[in-house]
């Protein structure tokens, strides 16, 4: 209620658009449906829309996950639905001095580092908390002596939540002996915001290249920080939190870094029901990669494209991979030229070749080479790819025959050639395939 008519007046003051968001938890029944009508009454009374959802946190919690836990992730998705499909920029929130200061005392008690300590932040993203500088006493104060009706959630005095507990039964004895403890806790939250802000500023300069992000993944180059700990454990850490909203603690972190010790790739270092990390092998090196879960049960359909071998030179897009392709006849002076460039693949034509396509692997593709027939999943495996990446990777194929593996198009690692279709000087018809 003191949010709202905040809101109100800096809108006027300001000029800026609001609207109101009520979520429906559907634990207290009829209460429930009361502060429900309660709201829906001040939006028509101050002409405001109401984005009004229901949700049934019994049914949908997550195993391992709070109920806390579970309405508050709820809470901010169905937030930034509405915000992005309505042209919202901000999110207001009604956070006071008083959840400042219980935040922190809780995560204290929980178990947390330097950047649990910094509490509720004040911005973070689109969504802001004007009210942190404001106590509990104050906000009451005012509602009173404006006579502005508002309803309290029963369930905050539930002792069973650890907040209520916090909030009742802890502080209360505290402040008994220790006047300025609010204070002091939220002061402690200022000095590690500060500290988290200058730690994150010069790691930042000292490992200006560490992170890259691919589609909905994260890659890390960890290879830079194994040897020190520290350094590893907030570079990882910072990552999962400001990448993707997930908490972290010392049990994770420290299974991803004995992980990634491990002398092999490909593998998977940690995972739960939103985020998983593996130990994947790109670009002549290790590195970590971050990802949701969701995307780890992403599967590459099959593809294919036809190669005209009748045109000097065409384009060619393969949008499933991002790939962009020049293919042209050739000769042997060019290969002499680029045969080195991982984004060059030059093969020999022979004058019986009937069709040519370029697609990704199927199941039980071979390719001659120097050493025998192989198997393109035992030199994926050799490459060190992760699951998506193998499904990537080009073949050029004549007829039923692969002419050429080419994961160097996409990752910066040797491509192969058949034996059957090598290059040489007496090579009467040159097909290159180029990376544009």
């Amino acid at each position: 209620m003191f949010l709202l008519r905040a809101m109100l007046v800096l809108s006027g003051d300001l000029k800026f658009t609001i609207s109101i968001f009520h979520l429906n938890h559907m634990t207290r029944g009829p209460e429930s449906d009361r502060e429900e009508e309660h709201v829906v009454g001040l939006a028509r009374e101050n002409g405001l829309d109401l984005f009004a959802e229901h949700h049934d946190f019994r049914k949908d919690r997550p195993p391992g996950v709070s109920f806390e836990e579970h309405a508050r992730n709820v809470r901010y998705r169905i937030l930034d639905e509405i915000a992005a499909s309505s042209g919202f920029n901000k999110i207001a929130t009604a956070h006071t001095f008083d959840d400042q200061a219980e935040t922190i005392l809780l995560r204290i008690l929980s178990g947390t580092g330097i950047h649990g300590l910094r509490g509720i932040r004040p911005r973070r993203n689109n969504i802001i908390r004007p009210l942190l500088t404001v106590t509990s006493a104050e906000v009451y104060a005012y509602l009173k002596a404006h006579d502005i009706v508002w309803h309290e959630d029963s369930s905050n005095r539930d002792l069973s939540f650890s907040r209520n507990f916090i909030r009742h039964r802890v502080l209360p004895l505290v402040r008994q002996k220790f006047r300025t403890a609010d204070d002091s806790l939220v002061s402690l939250g200022e000095v590690a915001d500060e500290t988290m802000s200058l730690l994150d500023s010069m790691f930042n300069e000292i490992h200006p290249g560490l992170f890259e992000a691919s589609d909905a993944a994260l890659l890390v180059d960890a290879g830079l920080l194994t040897g020190n700990p520290p350094a590893f454990n907030h570079a990882i850490s910072s990552a999962i939190r400001e990448r993707f909203g997930h908490q972290v603690n010392r049990s994770m972190l420290g299974k991803i870094h004995s992980g990634y010790q491990i002398d092999r790739a490909n593998v998977e270092l940690y995972a739960d029901s939103r985020i998983r990390v593996d130990k994947v092998f790109l670009g002549g090196k290790s590195m970590l990669k971050i990802y949701p879960v969701s995307q780890a049960r992403e599967e590459i359909p099959e593809w294919e494209y036809p190669v005209s071998i009748g045109q000097p030179e065409r384009k060619l897009a393969i949008p499933e991979i991002g790939l962009s392709l020049t293919i042209k006849i050739s000769d042997f002076a060019e290969f002499e030229k680029f045969r080195e460039n991982q984004n060059y693949i030059f093969v020999s034509m022979e004058s019986r070749i009937k069709s040519v396509y370029i697609r990704n692997r199927r199941a039980g593709d071979r390719i001659r080479t120097e050493e025998g027939t192989k198997k393109i999943k035992d030199l994926l495996i050799e490459k060190k790819l992760d699951a998506i990446s193998k499904d990537r990777v080009p073949l050029l194929v004549a007829d039923s025959k692969i002419m050429a593996f080419m994961p160097g198009l996409l990752y910066g690692i040797p491509n192969r050639v058949s034996v059957d279709f090598l290059v040489d000087k007496n090579s009467q018809k040159v097909l290159a395939v180029i990376k544009n």
